[in-house]
């Protein structure tokens, strides 16, 4: 069984000096012309996937977004949507919310968008842009909801600087959206979440939902699962939960 992989480009063939000679490809030249079929895969859903050739530059995401934006009630925004078991199901659950998900990989934008062409979802927008681009996306107080689950924990000391989840990122999610909208955030790993817990403090925050436990706690009936979930939960993970209002 394949499972989520996480900080890792699961996209791309490896190569090493080590493996050249089983690689699949006969020379240099074959190797070096390999290309990913998804990224121009992800072309052939226009209204549903903005494929920016420049991931850092979202000048067509953000285009789509104020496109779109007009004709529902508001946006939820899931940072790192993965292949879409929470952002569709999100969309199945709020109709007149836009679902946005940020994912920078190719086939999982890709299969984001083709499940949601099946389930004839028409409130979802997939943008493969780099999440750190939120501010230029979005105006302030335009957003209903943020979603983060999961993320790469980056949880050796030279790597902290990586997490998606720091100061800057919580002071722009804060400008960002609109007065009582929130930050959801989900993790299996204990320091990260108490880290992300210290970000979110009043006036300007007001922590709504805190679990350790996610599984047994009183916000399970409510939660959306996610590959990830399905994962640390057979090895018996301890899931945390954190969700935050906005203030002021």
């Amino acid at each position: 069984m394949l499972h989520p992989v996480r900080g890792a480009n699961t996209e791309l063939p490896l190569l090493s000096s080590g493996n050249l000679n089983s690689y699949p490809y006969s020379g240099i030249t074959e190797r070096m012309s390999w290309e990913n079929q998804y990224i121009q895969m992800v072309k052939t859903k226009p209204g549903i996937i903005v494929a920016e050739n420049d991931r850092e530059s979202p000048i067509q995401s953000k285009a789509m977004i104020d496109e779109q934006r007009v004709r529902f009630d508001g946006c939820y925004v899931e940072i790192g949507s993965g292949s879409g078991m929470h952002l569709l199901k999100l969309a199945e659950q709020n109709p007149s919310i836009l679902c946005i998900g940020l994912e920078i990989r190719f086939k999982r934008a890709f299969k984001t968008g083709e499940k949601a062409e099946r389930l004839g979802l028409t409130n979802v927008l997939v943008l493969r842009t780099d999440a750190r681009c939120i501010k230029e996306l979005f105006n302030d107080g335009e957003v209903a909801g943020f979603f983060v689950n999961y993320p790469d924990p980056w949880d050796k000391r030279r790597w902290l600087k990586n997490r998606i989840l720091n100061d800057e990122m919580i002071s722009t999610m804060h400008r960002l959206l609109r007065p009582g909208g929130f930050l959801r955030y989900k993790t299996d790993h204990q320091e990260y979440f108490s880290s992300t817990l210290e970000m979110v403090r009043a006036p300007e925050w007001d922590v709504v939902k805190r679990s350790t436990d996610l599984l047994n706690s009183p916000w399970m009936h409510q939660n959306i699962a996610t590959e990830f979930e399905y994962l640390f939960k057979s090895q018996s993970k301890p899931l945390c939960l954190l969700e935050a209002v906005k203030l002021a």
